[in-house]
Formats: C-alpha cells, structure tokens, sequence
C-alpha cells in the first residue's frame, strides 16, 4: 500500500491553519491542535497500517506559507517489515518552508525489522529566516526478540537547502550483512544512532553542555556554518537520549 499526505500551512488573521490537506491511506493527519502555544499549530501523523511492508511506498509533501509556525507529531515509530520479495520499504518527505517559517518534526523513529530493507529520504528547501528542526532515532531492530542489526539494509538520507546553499547533506548507511556494523567508527557497542538537527541563524546553544561521554552514552554537537545545529547521539540507553531531546527541544524554544 501506498500512502500520500499533503499539508499546507498559511495564515489567517496572523494565526497559522491548516489551509489545506489531502491523504491517501495509511497516512492521515489529525486536525490541527494549539497544545501549548496559540501561535504554534501542532498536527499529529498518523499510519493506520502499522508499518511499511515490502514495496509500501509513504510519500509526505509539507509546505508553510510565511510566517507560520508548525510542528509535526508522529504518533508512532515507523516500523519496516521483512522484504520477503526483495522489494524495498520506502519513504519520501518533501518540506517547502517560505519566509519566517518555523517547522519542528518531532522524533521520527525507524525500527527496521529483521530481514527488512528501508529507504528513506527527506529534502527540505527553506529561506534564510526560516527555521527547521527535525529528530530522528535508528533502532537496531526488535531488540525485544533478539533483532539487533539483522535488517538487509537501512538507507536514510537529509538534504537542507537554504536558498541556492546546500546546507546538509547527510546520509546513513547500513548493510549489516556487507559490513560489521560493531566496528569502531561505525556504531561501535552503540545500539541506537539519533540526530537533532537544528537550522536556524538565530540559535545559540552551550556547545559545552551537548559535549559528553560516557560507556554506554555520547553526544557530540556540530556548528553548521553560523546556521544551526546537529546534536548526535549514539547510546545504548534509550530512555536517555529522549529525555535528552526533549531537553534540548526546550532550550531550542525558550522554555
């Protein structure tokens, strides 16, 4: 099954709406919520098949008019189930943000199962004053069944333009049976790979305090050219990394 979700975003009366939406399932968008802040509408995205299976295909097409403030709630992980046909689980996310729009994608979670293979791959093309944030967390499978890196393969891809400025291009490959993922300058011990990127010229984090290590546990920060962030972790404690996250989401938004 394919799925196709469109989302546009524009103002009215100096209020962001969701001016317009179109799914196709399994995807489907809540309608759009003011959780905790009047100027910031939060849409929460739904997958009603419970995840991608051989040959599925989930395209995502978001586009903010100026001025609006979005932020994008999965509501659950992306579950990638065995490719039995040789045929790849895909993903794609298109994301047009106008002049002084800010869109925050809350934790896209991938858990590819044993015998899986997933591709994905999410451009994003902004203005200078816009502003982009997006998580991301890689599971190494079903721990909980002994899946750990028994996937085939496990493709994902960020592209940041600002303006003609290619501003990230960031890949992550793993092919478990063509590589030891274990090794050192790969995963190492670490169980879970996860970003928080960061765009935005404005921002100022203490690049000090997202620098720290520990056996089980690092997070290490990355300046990208006076236009943001990236914050990456690799850990074995899940738990963490989210509590994490979301404090550096509030240092991100002031709160």
């Amino acid at each position: 099954m394919d799925g196709k979700l469109d989302l546009y975003f524009a103002l009215r009366n100096q209020k962001t709406i969701m001016k317009d939406v179109y799914y196709q399932p399994p995807l489907k968008a809540s309608r759009g919520l003011y959780v905790d802040n009047p100027d910031d509408m939060t849409v929460y995205l739904m997958e009603s098949s419970g995840g991608l299976v051989a040959g599925d295909t989930n395209v995502y097409n978001v586009r903010l008019d100026s001025g609006t403030n979005v932020t994008l709630h999965p509501q659950a992980a992306t579950k990638v189930y065995p490719a039995y046909n040789g045929n790849p689980s895909k993903q794609q996310i298109d994301i047009e943000l106008s002049e002084q729009a800010s869109l925050r994608w809350k934790r896209e979670e991938v858990i590819p199962f044993a015998e899986s293979e997933f591709h994905s791959h999410t451009k994003v093309n902004m203005k200078e004053s816009s502003r982009f944030y997006w998580e991301e967390i890689l599971y190494p499978g079903r721990e909980k069944r002994g899946e750990r890196f028994t996937f085939d393969k496990c493709h994902t891809q960020l592209e940041v333009w600002m303006e003609d400025d290619c501003l990230v291009y960031d890949g992550l490959r793993f092919e478990p049976s063509k590589q030891d993922v274990k090794h050192f300058g790969v995963m190492g011990d670490f169980h879970y790979i996860a970003s928080v990127w960061l765009i935005d010229k404005e921002i100022e984090l203490d690049e000090e305090m997202w620098n720290h290590s520990s056996a089980d546990h690092q997070v290490s920060i990355t300046r990208l050219r006076n236009s943001g962030y990236l914050v990456r972790f690799l850990s074995n404690d899940l738990p963490r990394i989210k509590k994490e996250m979301d404090q550096l989401r509030k240092e991100e938004s002031g709160t």
